[in-house]
């Protein structure tokens, strides 16, 4: 979900409730406070039980409702109070300059955090890249895609190092030569061709084997994908891959054949389209 969206669609959705409320009600303003504050928890908290935006979204979001919500009441019972008193005087009554400046210093922060959340997530756009950031030194291009945290842990572990151990000594025996790439430069959100080309020791191409291809995505584990490779006449491996993310992706290579298994892990490294 994007934040820029549901951010600000739930702090206007809350302010209109409360406006309304405040409006069309006479109860007090903490009590009208206290149960939008219940809704906004159960309606939010079942929203990202049924899809789960991660703990830095969903703070983000509870933390910024509530915050509307602790401010609209405030508002709201400096209106009342001054209505009370107006009616008494016969003045008409006039915002405190205290909510205002609190209004814009929420707005601040959710502007600020929204914003570093999404290049976070997704990353800056490459236009906006090559406005912003500064020229790479080298003949690389610039990426702002956060990587994330390790998916995997692929260190055997001490009661399993023996097995690891036998399992590198056959490969090696095997003598096969494993080359992986992308047919063009990868990128999110399209289509990517994966050529796996598999030699054998004799230089020949090894054909009838079993390929299947892990991709890994290390902030998340629900964009994790499985595919299984299919071989064509020249002897190469192939399979159309869509990932959804730009970023560093751990893929683990799977071959098996009736002489022998195979694996191979490495990373890959998936551009952000250009939308």
């Amino acid at each position: 979900m994007n934040l820029l969206i549901s951010l600000p669609a739930g702090i206007l959705l809350i302010m209109t409730i409360c406006l309304l409320l405040a409006r069309y009600t006479k109860s007090s303003a903490y009590a009208i406070g206290g149960l939008i504050a219940l809704m906004v928890i159960m309606v939010y908290g079942m929203l990202a039980a049924i899809s789960w935006p991660g703990a830095d979204v969903f703070a983000i979001h509870i933390a910024l409702y509530l915050l509307t919500v602790y401010g609209m009441t405030i508002v709201a019972a400096q209106r009342q109070k001054k209505s009370i008193q107006s009616n008494a005087s016969g003045n008409k009554s006039k915002l405190h300059w205290a909510p205002v400046t609190l209004f814009v210093f929420f707005g601040i922060i959710l502007v600020t955090d929204s914003v570093l959340i999404l290049l976070a997530q997704s990353g800056m756009n490459p236009e906006w890249a090559r406005l912003i950031l500064p020229e790479p030194r080298g003949k690389g291009k610039v990426r702002s895609v956060f990587p994330g945290t390790v998916s995997h842990d692929f260190r055997e572990k001490s009661s399993q190092f023996n097995q690891y151990k036998e399992q590198r000594e056959q490969q090696v025996e095997l003598g096969w030569i494993v080359n992986v790439g992308w047919k063009n430069d990868a990128y999110s959100n399209v289509v990517n061709t994966l050529f796996v080309e598999i030699k054998q020791s004799d230089g020949s191409y090894l054909s009838n084997a079993e390929v299947t291809a892990l991709f890994f995505y290390p902030a998340d584990t629900k964009f994790d994908q499985v595919h299984t490779l299919s071989s064509d006449e020249s002897g190469l491996y192939r399979s159309d891959v869509t990932l959804a993310n730009p970023g560093d992706w751990d893929m683990v290579l799977n071959i098996r054949h009736k002489n022998g298994e195979y694996e191979m892990r490495t990373r890959t490294t998936i551009q952000q389209a250009n939308e």
